[in-house]
């Protein structure tokens, strides 16, 4: 793996990042309009609108194949480094809360699939037959993306920064946990504006409290991404899950729990006791709790496919039981989480009558709860049109 000094001097030598920078717009953190979803989401959904779909010969590559001609290959638009809004709800309204760094190609709505995906796989402990080359290779990119991102927070005034900072309004990016220690030594100029996610990917390294430690000293933030039940979580609810799931209209099972997991609710539980210990240390720290879309489906019926209400309101019917026992069992999971004091994050565009319920079970809950996405769904937009694409002060 490269260092990530390297990195850093290959990529600002890089003239295509540099263009990058020097084209990116000032961003008005103060501007009242910034902040409300409505407002966001428009713009959001007005690039989206015109953005190319993604070149379908590149999303058929093979994972050695995607790494040489899109990842190495540059023809991402902004390197693939593109942002998707986070909202919290304050006093009863939507407000941006944060940006999520996502892989886009050309298309703002999704991924080059399924070729990203595999070479996801490919490159992490997901794969049984990983390539090693690969996830050497999946690091430096990361750590480049954090670099990139960085780099293009520095564009941003003086007082730009320090407004963003007054509204802790963060720059998120994902790692997996055999990534953490290079984003660490990363030399970051601005991480107090800049989080961390740990992805489920790779397998838990050795020391893996110590690291998380180590990012909350370092970054804004460090939050767990994509939690959600296995199997053995819920087997003491009977075998609804495993022999009677939720099914597509075409009558295929849809959102079956995986058997073996890594951000399970027991390393749920892991990451809510080292964030205790982080805060304990540091009380300033910061993290979110992040139930993936699968667990969203469970928990308030709502999914990413357009079948997925459908899909879940059929299979609480038949399950009434199993289904009161998995919320039962993810309200006990997000009050530990509030009560170490970490946000909750879920995966999904939701409807405010899909959370009712949780707000009358979670007194305590509002401003503590994010949507991702929200009314612009799963569209992102370049990082670097971060200040275009948003509404100037009148």
């Amino acid at each position: 793996m490269r260092a990530v000094h390297d990195l850093l001097e290959a990529d600002i030598a890089d003239q295509t990042l540099r263009e990058d920078i020097s084209n990116a717009q000032p961003v008005d953190f103060q501007s009242a309009s910034f902040v409300q979803e409505r407002e966001v989401a428009q713009k959001v959904i007005e690039y989206a609108d015109q953005a190319p779909t993604n070149d379908r010969a590149l999303c058929q590559l093979q994972p050695e194949e995607f790494q040489e001609k899109v990842i190495n290959g540059n023809v991402a638009v902004c390197d693939g480094d593109w942002v998707q809004p986070l909202y919290a709800q304050v006093d009863g309204k939507w407000l941006l809360n944060k940006f999520e760094v996502l892989f886009r190609l050309t298309d703002a709505k999704c991924v080059p699939y399924p070729a990203f995906v595999d070479w996801v796989v490919a490159a992490s402990d997901q794969s049984p037959k990983k390539s090693e080359q690969l996830q050497g290779k999946f690091c430096d990119f990361a750590v480049a993306v954090l670099l990139r991102v960085d780099a293009r927070v520095g564009v941003w005034s003086a007082a730009q920064r320090e407004a963003a900072l007054a509204a802790s309004l963060l720059t998120t990016l994902n790692f997996t946990t055999k990534q953490l220690e290079a984003a660490i030594a990363a030399p970051v100029k601005y991480p107090e504006l800049l989080g961390l996610e740990e992805t489920e990917y790779d397998n838990e390294p050795a020391g893996l409290s110590e690291l998380r430690l180590a990012a909350w000293r370092k970054f804004a933030s460090y939050s767990l991404d994509d939690v959600k039940p296995s199997q053995a979580d819920v087997a003491a609810l009977g075998s609804a899950f495993a022999d009677a799931p939720p099914l597509t209209p075409q009558g295929k099972p849809f959102k079956v729990l995986p058997a073996r997991y890594n951000h399970d609710f027991s390393a749920a539980r892991q990451f809510i006791a080292d964030f205790r210990r982080a805060r304990a240390e540091h009380p300033e720290a910061k993290g979110d709790f992040k139930l993936a879309e699968d667990f969203c489906c469970y928990l308030i019926g709502v999914g990413y496919a357009p079948f997925a209400r459908a899909s879940l309101a059929e299979w609480r019917e038949r399950n009434p039981e199993a289904s009161a026992g998995i919320r039962r069992l993810g309200l006990e999971l997000i009050k530990e989480a509030l009560d170490a004091g970490l946000h909750v994050v879920l995966e999904v565009s939701f409807e405010d009558e899909d959370v009712a319920w949780l707000h009358e079970a979670i007194p305590d809950l509002g401003g503590r709860l994010l949507k991702q996405g929200g009314l612009s769904g799963p569209r992102a937009v370049p990082h670097s049109l971060l200040g275009s694409f948003l509404p100037s002060p009148s």
